[in-house]
């Protein structure tokens, strides 16, 4: 689990803190010299960036929808929060946790799969619930079903929202 989040930052502190990055531009200083303004997120939040020196050295190691670590100072500019990033590096997949950077639902994956293999099991037309079950005991589609989202936005739109979803509407069933 990474530390600290976007929702913890505390102005006038340096800290190391990976983000996933929502927007990207190279712009340009008075002087001409590029820097980097950036909406970096976690599952807490939004925090716009800056990057202002050595940003030749990496400004194109990195895109939109990457994970990067940042060494940056965390202060309030015109009553805003604002990153001022002075290290940067784009981090590997194997160095992320996509829970830390994306909503989830409040409720265990496994507790909620457990409940609807339960409903399942109640369902009284054996053919429906032999089909259900064996869409559920599929590795490749419960693993997935696990962490979906219902939705990008609106209702359940976290990690564990279809499922979270789907018990709501069992429920309404009963």
């Amino acid at each position: 689990m990474k530390s600290p989040y976007v929702g913890g930052l505390v102005p006038n502190e340096v800290v190391t803190v990976q983000f996933i990055v929502i927007n990207k531009e190279i712009r340009q200083k008075k002087t001409g010299e590029p820097y980097l303004s950036l909406q970096l997120a976690d599952r807490t939040g939004e925090i716009e960036a800056k990057m202002w020196d050595n940003v030749e050295e990496v400004m194109h190691t990195f895109d939109r929808d990457d994970f990067v670590k940042a060494k940056g100072l965390m202060q309030l500019y015109q009553k805003r929060a604002q990153f001022t990033i002075h290290k940067l590096r784009r981090l590997q997949d194997n160095e992320v946790d996509f829970g830390d950077y994306f909503p989830c639902s409040d409720r265990s994956p496994d507790d909620m799969f457990r409940e609807l293999q339960d409903t399942v099991a109640g369902i009284g037309n054996s053919h429906l619930r032999s089909l259900l079950q064996a869409v559920l005991a599929d590795p490749s589609i419960s693993e997935k079903f696990k962490t979906a989202p219902a939705a990008k936005s609106i209702h359940h739109a976290c990690r564990g929202g279809l499922l979270e979803h789907v018990l709501s509407l069992c429920t309404l069933l009963d």
